[in-house]
Formats: C-alpha cells, sequence, structure tokens
C-alpha cells in the first residue's frame, strides 16, 4: 500500500482521484506522521445519548458504531466509578452503558479496521460509589484485558506505532504515568502545555461568541510550526436557560452550521482534533479530508 508523507495523502483509482473510505481514512497516512499533524474528527461526551430533559445532557445522536464508521477517531468518555466498575455518565446522567461495552465496540472495530487509531480521552465522571480501589487502578484493570489494544505512553505517537491500537489521554489522577497527561486540563478555557492545546470554553452566552473563541484556536493551530502537541479544539458548549439548566443544541446546532461552512472553504492543513456535538457523518467527512488535497 502506498503512503504519503505530507498531511496530503490519497490513491488512484483508475484515472481518477479518489479520498479514503470513512472507516479507512487513517490507511492512506504514512506511518510517519504524528497523530498531532493530522486533522482529526472528534466527539464530545462520546456516549451521551441519553437525557431526561430536551437539550440537557445528550450530546450525540449517533451511536458509538456509527461514529467509528463515519470517520470519527477521537472519543471524550465520562466514567462513572461505581463498584470498582466504570459506568457511562454525563454529569449526573447515566447513559445506560457499560464501559466494557464501550471497549468491546472499539476493540472489535479495530480488528475489522486495523490500520486505524482511536485516541480515547477518559475522565472521571459523578460521584464514585462502594470501590475497594483508585478509578486508576480500575482503569489498568480494564487495559490488562487485551493490553495489547492500548498504547499508553505520554508522548504523542507516530501513527505507524499505533494502528490498531486505542491511545489513550488521561483526564483524572493516578499514581504514575498512564497515558498522555491531560490532568492540568482546566474547565472552561484554554490549556497550553508540552504535549496539548486544548480549546474547552463550554458555558457561553451565545453561539457567536463560541464561534469566535473556535476561530481564534482553529488560525493558532494553522500557524504554529510544532507538530508534537496535539491541538483540541472543542466545538460543543451550552447556554444556561432558566433556572440554570443548560441549553447544548442552542449552541450545537448554530455552530455545526457555521463548522459546515467553514470546513468547505478551510485550508487542507492540520487542524487537531476538532471535538464536537452531534456530529454527523458529513461532518466528520468534511473533518479529516482536510488530510488530502483537494479535489
Amino acid at each position: 500500500m502506498r503512503t504519503f508523507f505530507p498531511t496530503f495523502a490519497f490513491v488512484l483509482i483508475g484515472s481518477s482521484l479518489t479520498l479514503a473510505g470513512d472507516a479507512d481514512w487513517m490507511s492512506r497516512i504514512s506511518d510517519e506522521m504524528r497523530l498531532s499533524s493530522l486533522t482529526i474528527p472528534g466527539t464530545h461526551n462520546s456516549a451521551a445519548l441519553r437525557e431526561p430533559l430536551a437539550g440537557t445532557a445528550k450530546c450525540q445522536s449517533l451511536t458509538l458504531s456509527e461514529q467509528l464508521a463515519a470517520g470519527v477517531r477521537f472519543f471524550d468518555l465520562r466514567c462513572c466509578h461505581q463498584q470498582d466498575e466504570f459506568h457511562i455518565y454525563h454529569g449526573p446522567i447515566s447513559q445506560n452503558l457499560s464501559f466494557e461495552a464501550v471497549l468491546q465496540t472499539m476493540r472489535s472495530f479495530l480488528r475489522k479496521h486495523p490500520r486505524e487509531s482511536l485516541i480515547v480521552s477518559i475522565k472521571q465522571e459523578h460521584r464514585p460509589q462502594g470501590n475497594s480501589r483508585s478509578f486508576s487502578q480500575t482503569l489498568q484493570a480494564y487495559i490488562d484485558q487485551q493490553p495489547q489494544a492500548w498504547y499508553r505512553e505520554a508522548a504523542i505517537p507516530r501513527l505507524g506505532d499505533v494502528r490498531g491500537k486505542m491511545v489513550l489521554l488521561s483526564r483524572f489522577q493516578a499514581a504514575g504515568p498512564m497515558g498522555i497527561p491531560a490532568t492540568d486540563w482546566g474547565h472552561n478555557g484554554s490549556h497550553e502545555g508540552t504535549t496539548l492545546f486544548v480549546q474547552d470554553r463550554f458555558e457561553i452566552p451565545d453561539a457567536e461568541t463560541k464561534w469566535k473563541i473556535i476561530r481564534r484556536a482553529l488560525e493558532d493551530s494553522l500557524k504554529e510550526s510544532n507538530r508534537d502537541r496535539l491541538h483540541l479544539h472543542f466545538t460543543s458548549g451550552y447556554r444556561s436557560g432558566p433556572l440554570g439548566m443548560p441549553n447544548i443544541t442552542a449552541i450545537s446546532t448554530p455552530i455545526n452550521q457555521r463548522l459546515n461552512n467553514y470546513l468547505k472553504k478551510a485550508p487542507h492543513r492540520r487542524h487537531g482534533c476538532l471535538v464536537l456535538d452531534f456530529i454527523t457523518p458529513d461532518l466528520a467527512q468534511a473533518i479529516y479530508q482536510l488530510n488530502f488535497p483537494s479535489p
């Protein structure tokens, strides 16, 4: 299989130039490229599909399997630690989904698409209950089931080193190094570290304010020459409604439209991970296509 070193990669079929398919777009990119050099579709609160009141907790319409098939490669997982097991939550809202089921979905996908790689951000959510060990110890127990399926180093890896693997990004405290560290990533703002640049301003007065923040952060990513730092751009957020209740779609609906328009004209260069609420297959494709030459 022929691969290419720039952020551009393509495959010739007959006499026409064709982009890699949704489920295998990473397969056309050189092994030498670092994940931090790519433009990657991602999802915020990736498994949050349930909510008690409209607009308050649901962040995605596509299941994890559907996101994987659409080309999403960054996943934001929120785990509640209960009885030495993880269950997926968004804030206090259970998503009726076990972490084990999430891992089975991801491992199954990677077995079928061994040249892809997934960045898996894990954060402790809600209140722990009835545990005999720490959050990191329980995560280690999950990892130990199939350790070969994980990349747990602190450095941003080359794609060739993590094909078929889940790359751990840790948003939790641990006794020792455990994946790409993100424990100093603050809330409701931005963070610049050795390995990470993060824009995650999520409590927003209106969509226009959020879009200005997103554009400034994307401009920083395009200008920065350092390709060893992973850039995470959260396009997600919420506007407070009556009684302080969050309204997620008041931000996500206009932002996704603005993002769609931006991506049609965006330079085909490194933007980092774009982490969305309510991603669609079309938006995911518009993001990962920026790794390839313009049509």
